[in-house]
């Protein structure tokens, strides 16, 4: 199973979504790539300036599946890519002359998750790498079925901020125990910030979470020496 969205003008002008497994290709979606462009033409108008392609990472949500490739022909026909998400189950992207002159020419910013194969891939072709949004961490209020999750945001500009998201039964964004709020961190906050500075900005439940699982101190560790592209792509 395959599913693919698509979203006009947010951070970029067209956004993609992809879910599912196997190989992301033309025959994979519900909707061409063309007929895709038609509507954004007749909805915006002209070409969209800007593509994003983000590849969700269904294996971080506990599924044991994935994309595992990714057809060139479909990349090729993105031709204002600016963006690319990848996920850990893709592992290899095969590189013809037309794809490869897309990717440099667009200077397109590939994202992933450190010590990957899209970590790899931008270095190899000399493109800069961002890491993908990741989550952090999650804490159920049981009493109230109320449930509180972090993830850590990467903006196009290269700002960081963790996104906290609170969940109960008929919350909305506008309810009292429910609603999403955002904590802003610098472009370079993993250079002089530890998990315990991190930490110290939520209550007693989450930050005994965050330092628990080990995924921010990782993450934080692993920035500092890794290739990390702060600037707007």
């Amino acid at each position: 199973m395959s599913l693919f969205h698509h979203y006009f003008d947010r951070s970029y002008a067209l956004e993609l979504t992809a879910w599912g497994r196997g190989e992301i290709s033309e025959k994979a979606l519900e909707i061409s790539l063309d007929e895709i462009f038609a509507e954004y033409a007749e909805e915006k108008g002209g070409y969209p300036i800007d593509i994003s392609l983000f590849i969700e990472d269904t294996l971080a949500y506990g599924y044991d599946y994935g994309f595992t490739s990714i057809d060139p022909a479909f990349l090729e026909k993105l031709d204002t890519l600016k963006e690319l998400i990848l996920p850990d189950s893709i592992t290899e992207i095969k590189m013809t002359p037309k794809l490869e002159k897309l990717l440099k020419g667009n200077s397109v910013l590939i994202r992933g998750s450190f010590d990957s194969f899209s970590e790899k891939f931008a270095a190899d072709n000399g493109l800069n790498f961002r890491h993908r949004d990741m989550f952090l961490a999650s804490y159920e209020f049981a009493p109230a079925h109320e449930t509180t999750s972090l993830t850590l945001q990467f903006d196009r500009d290269g700002s960081a901020r963790i996104e906290e998201s609170v969940s109960s039964p008929g919350s909305s964004a506008s309810h009292c125990f429910g609603g999403t709020f955002y904590h802003e961190l610098d472009r370079e906050f993993f250079l002089h910030k530890s998990a315990e500075d991190i930490a110290d900005m939520f209550g007693k439940s989450l930050h005994k979470e965050l330092i628990e699982n080990g995924r921010l101190a990782d993450f934080l560790e692993k920035a500092k020496t890794h290739k990390l592209f702060k600037g707007k792509n």
